[in-house]
């Protein structure tokens, strides 16, 4: 029943009910036709095997916040018809819940009737009703339930809040919200057919992966369910209404997927496309952030205006007190919050100045959402993370001929606070004669006694300079290494990539969150060779380099470091949104390890963008591994660079599919 007042904005004070009673013989399934089971025997051996038909409603929930029915919604004992009756006393009133439609036989289903009966021209100004898949998407006439699956829908009726008069007379209706099914022989396509037909008709460019894999939190194991899409005609789709190139399966049933832009005014999604609007950034630098400004923590553009809009802001002046609250987030450098230069606050340089990548809404090439330093601080090993916390810099000394003390290793006075050089010590008075014999004696106090309270670690040298980084409170190179790039809090701030790609998803995808798994996006940095971060004999001349795990090229998909997965289910590292960059290992096992007579069509888009996985931080240089124009994923690009972004996310196991063969001109359309 539906109760109502009459709002007191009007003059007439005589009270009137709107009084519906609803008693609903709710989604009654009905069967197309009879089937008969039959089994005959030919020549004594061969059989029709015998089918079944039941489709039936299961797991029916209430949406919390509905009123109390008179008579609450439930399945009756048949399974194919739910009843209630309910009572909706004021406007904004409503009655929710959830159900599962189960094709539990063995025939496909195809829905005949969803509609709504019994509503009058004079009630319908102020009913609300629906029947919705969890997605949001309407339950529709030939919308297909394939044999053994599932599909949750959502059934709503409510009273309308914003009314502007109430009817004169008392109302009473019955509805009958109908969901039929009859027999067929076509079945859905979903994320699983399509899988199969790729297995089944391209095993020759739909290959099997055999190593291991991560591809949910904390589970290192041998990948069974794995396929790489080399097929160039099979792997384009349409989601959201922008055009997807499927990479490769995930071991849960998923498909991971890398943007590729708008389709075309014909739908398609080919390489005729021309530029789009997009985020467009310029290779990262230091900015000068001396006034009182208005940060963000994220932002919304207008490709229209070209503008910026800070969103979640905080005003406050850039020190050595403030900085740590302002590192990835987002200024205008002003008061007011809008703006068409945006600046993301990366790294600290002194107290008056940031590392900070700039961006602007300008044309972009259609397969990208836009252009991006990785990080705009390049000084450290930390900015090879898509989230970083502690950041230690490299510094650069020219000791020229002053006479300096060199020792393998230390003791520490935790009274004094001080560092005393121990192990093999040696003085160097000439570097440029002697700074090719560090090798094992990395640290140093920059003076002839070994004393200090602050200890420098120098990790890579040449005739003119020593290049180290400073540790203090009796840490050693080993704990900074771990502050960088392992501990359990290293995930704390975005890179500026991360931000602009979670700004991008909020403004564009966030209402599709629920069809896209929550997979792991691995941004591997396991060190394979320390180089001259070895205090135990590490080279600071020739093997100086502190590699991480792709920097041999490698398609194992394994990502064996818990702070290294990123996925929302990670608190250890959480993504924002289900969404980062394709890795190393993926793309270079997607281009047949790279051989030079091959490229894949993915990956050769004319211009260089990244992927997800640290490669090296060489002497005084972080580097990410990247595409360049040739398709060729060997590469290393400098974090500070300005490279395209082309996202990736994973659709779900069992998303439908609506039509498509997968190719450029007739892509897979998901529903």
């Amino acid at each position: 029943m539906i109760k109502s007042f009459r709002k007191r904005k009007f003059i007439n004070h005589k009270k009137r009910i709107l009084y519906v009673s609803l008693f609903f013989l709710l989604l009654l399934i009905s069967i197309g036709y009879a089937y008969i089971s039959t089994s005959l025997s030919i020549n004594g051996n061969t059989t029709i095997a015998a089918n079944t038909w039941d489709i039936h409603f299961a797991n029916l929930s209430i949406k919390e916040g509905s009123v109390i029915a008179t008579t609450p919604a439930a399945i009756q004992t048949d399974t194919t018809n739910i009843s209630y009756s309910v009572e909706l006393a004021s406007p904004g009133d409503f009655y929710e819940f959830e159900v599962d439609v189960v094709n539990a036989g063995t025939i496909p289903g195809k829905l005949s009737l969803a509609n709504i009966q019994g509503i009058s021209s004079a009630a319908e100004p102020y009913l609300e009703q629906s029947i919705k898949y969890t997605n949001g998407n309407p339950v529709q006439v030939d919308d297909l339930l394939n044999p053994g699956a599932s599909k949750r829908i959502v059934v709503r009726v409510g009273y309308v809040e914003d009314l502007n008069s109430l009817p004169e007379n008392d109302i009473e209706l019955d509805l009958v919200f109908g969901i039929n099914y009859s027999q067929t022989n076509e079945e859905e396509i979903t994320t699983d057919t399509i899988i199969q037909q790729l297995k089944t008709e391209n095993s020759s460019c739909f290959t099997k992966y055999k190593g291991q894999v991560t591809d949910q939190v904390g589970q290192v194991v041998t990948a069974q369910n794995v396929y790489f899409n080399k097929c160039a005609d099979k792997r384009n789709i349409k989601f959201n209404n922008m055009c997807w190139q499927m990479i490769r399966t995930t071991e849960t049933g998923g498909i991971k997927m890398i943007y590729n832009g708008e389709p075309d005014n014909d739908g398609n999604c080919g390489s005729s496309r021309g530029d789009h609007k997009g985020i467009v950034g310029a290779t990262g630098i230091t900015q000068t952030l001396n006034a009182e400004y208005l940060y963000g923590s994220s932002f919304t553009y207008d490709t229209t205006t070209s503008e910026f809009t800070l969103v979640d802001t905080t005003t406050a002046t850039w020190s050595d007190s403030t900085y740590e609250n302002l590192l990835g987030k987002f200024t205008c450098k002003n008061t007011e919050g809008t703006c068409t230069t945006l600046y993301n606050v990366n790294g600290y340089s002194n107290n008056t100045t940031a590392y900070t990548s700039s961006y602007k809404i300008r044309d972009t090439n259609y397969a990208r959402i836009g252009i991006s330093s990785y990080n705009a601080n390049f000084r450290s090993p930390a900015m090879v993370g898509y989230m970083f916390n502690k950041v230690y810099d490299f510094k650069r000394k020219s000791p020229g001929t002053v006479e300096y003390k060199y020792g393998s290793g230390f003791t520490y006075d935790t009274n004094t606070n001080t560092y005393t050089l121990s192990g093999t010590t040696q003085n160097i008075g000439d570097w440029s004669s002697g700074y090719n014999t560090i090798n094992n004696t990395h640290y140093t106090c920059w003076n002839a006694s070994g004393k200090c309270s602050t200890i420098s670690y120098i990790h890579y040298t040449t005739s003119s300079f020593a290049f180290y980084f400073d540790i203090t409170g009796g840490k050693d190179v080993r704990d900074i290494i771990e502050e960088m790039l392992s501990s359990n809090d290293v995930n704390r701030y975005n890179s500026s990539i991360k931000g602009i790609i979670d700004a991008w998803y909020k403004q564009n995808m966030i209402s599709k969150t629920n069809m896209l798994e929550d997979t792991v996006y691995c941004n591997a940095r396991n060190i394979i060779n320390y180089g001259g971060w070895d205090p135990d004999g590490g080279s600071t001349t020739s093997n100086y380099y502190l590699q991480f795990k792709n920097y041999n090229s490698t398609t194992n998909l394994a990502c064996p470091n818990e702070t290294d997965q990123f996925a929302v289910g990670n608190s250890k590292a959480k993504l924002t949104y289900p969404v980062a960059l394709a890795t190393h290992e993926e793309l270079y096992t997607l281009t047949n390890n790279n051989s030079s007579t091959y490229y894949d069509v993915l990956t050769k888009n004319g211009y260089w963008w990244w992927n997800l996985s640290p490669y090296y931080f060489v002497g005084n240089y972080a580097y990410v591994s990247g595409v360049i124009a040739d398709g060729n994923v060997v590469s290393k690009v400098g974090v500070n660079s300005a490279d395209s972004v082309r996202l990736v996310v994973s659709l779900k196991n069992g998303i439908t599919f609506s039509r498509g063969t997968g190719s450029e001109t007739d892509p897979w359309i998901v529903e």
